[in-house]
């Protein structure tokens, strides 16, 4: 089949809905025409991922979340030995039998981190988008020579940026990771942990050792499947 134009009509070109403008292509065709466009628009589209990862490890610098990320997941988290070590989340992936957890490794958050101290806004926003909390806390950095608060004090911290930040964020399924037990007098604070802070399990792990990695993992398990729900408030940390 072949198809053949009518020489006798002038060509037309489409160029969009606006101004009708004639002779523009076709001089000798007093028919011919074009029609312009509209002028175009364009936008800035800031995208924010709402979720990152199942769960969340909150705590302080130096808690050890990042030693912890590596010991329940094959991830490899960069660790040192000074403050702001994880500048943004590492993610690892932690599996079982019949299903699999993301964790997010989220930075240090310091008192004010909520007025952006720290890079507090980053870090917080990066809480909003887990599931579940699991507070990281050093047993052993008020221990005699260190320079550190009680872990009961850390989570009273911590509990308090997260409401100053977003009202009800510690309002999820929350457990407590009491890390650094293997420290020389650790096992004491702990037991003053236990006594000072009720309703919300409380996990003894060393990471560096990976002592009490099994237990941990259980427990995370058991608040990502909904099977228990334990938020942490500040009534339920005593501080006297």
């Amino acid at each position: 089949m072949s198809i053949q134009k009518d020489p006798r009509k002038p060509p037309t070109t489409k160029a969009g809905v606006g101004q009708h403008v004639t002779n523009l292509q076709d001089t000798d065709s007093v028919n011919s025409s074009l029609s312009t466009g509209l002028p175009g628009s364009e936008t800035v589209l800031i995208l924010e991922l709402k979720c990152i990862a199942d769960v969340s490890f909150v705590g302080m610098p130096n808690a050890g979340k990042s030693t912890l990320l590596g010991a329940i997941s094959r991830a490899k988290p960069a660790v040192g030995h000074y403050a702001f070590t994880t500048l943004r989340p590492n993610l690892g992936n932690l599996n079982y039998d019949d299903m699999s957890i993301i964790v997010a490794d989220i930075p240090g958050l310091i008192k004010g981190a909520h007025q952006n101290r720290g890079l507090g806004h980053a870090f917080l926003r990066h809480i909003e988008r887990t599931k579940v909390l699991a507070y990281v806390v050093d047993v052993t950095a008020a221990l005699p020579g260190r320079k550190g608060i009680s872990p009961w004090e850390q989570l009273k911290d911590l509990v308090l940026e997260l409401e100053y930040h977003l009202e009800g964020l510690s309002n999820r399924p929350s457990l407590i990771v009491a890390n650094k037990i293997d420290e020389e007098g650790a096992e004491e604070v702990y037991e003053e942990l236990k006594r000072r802070v009720q309703g919300v399990p409380i996990f003894a792990v060393s990471a560096v050792l990976e002592e009490g990695i099994p237990e941990l993992k259980a427990g995370l398990k058991m608040l990502v499947n909904g099977e228990t729900s334990c938020p942490l408030c500040l009534d339920q940390i005593s501080l006297d």
